[in-house]
């Protein structure tokens, strides 16, 4: 492969990174700035370094960096004897991404109670989407934290099969 053609392979892979965050509801930089910094190397990237490989402004950069830190996806950090930032993606931050989702799942359990509530008795068939979505809940704050400790578990196990 040449030189041009694994740019535009990357640039690609980049894209449909962008393309996916953007159907969740992100930005499309913030897509293209997380693909980069999971598969760059060095791990550590200054905003020059990442607006260079994804094609964006300073700017741009700043603000999806500042989001992206904010959301615990990716971490600030320097290098000794450097002065420039450099970002990188931040250690352990999947099983945390998972442990905020919860957060929002229970809160989402407690307004659903709070709109059975205010329903009252005499609507039991009104009230079914709120009985269903209570179920997607309960069933989520049941099954999710076994589910990332399982995740975390093999993890670990796998860093001390390569140690």
């Amino acid at each position: 492969m040449t030189d041009d053609t694994a740019e535009a392979v990357h640039h690609d892979y980049l894209e449909r990174w962008g393309m996916l965050f953007e159907f969740l509801g992100a930005t499309r930089m913030m897509g293209k700035v997380l693909a980069w910094l999971l598969t760059c190397d060095p791990p550590e990237q200054s905003a020059a370094d990442i607006a260079a490989a994804v094609g964006a402004s300073a700017g741009s950069i700043s603000t999806t960096t500042r989001t992206l830190v904010q959301s615990g996806f990716i971490e600030r950090t320097g290098i000794p004897g450097e002065r420039s930032v450099y970002f990188r993606v931040k250690s352990g931050m999947w099983g945390q991404l998972f442990r905020r989702r919860m957060s929002y799942i229970l809160q989402m359990r407690d307004l659903v109670e709070e709109g059975l509530a205010m329903r009252g008795e005499g609507d039991p068939e009104g009230s079914l989407r709120l009985r269903e979505l209570r179920s997607y809940c309960c069933f989520v704050e049941r099954d999710l934290p076994g589910f990332v400790s399982r995740w975390e578990k093999e993890g670990e196990e796998e860093k001390e099969k390569k140690a």
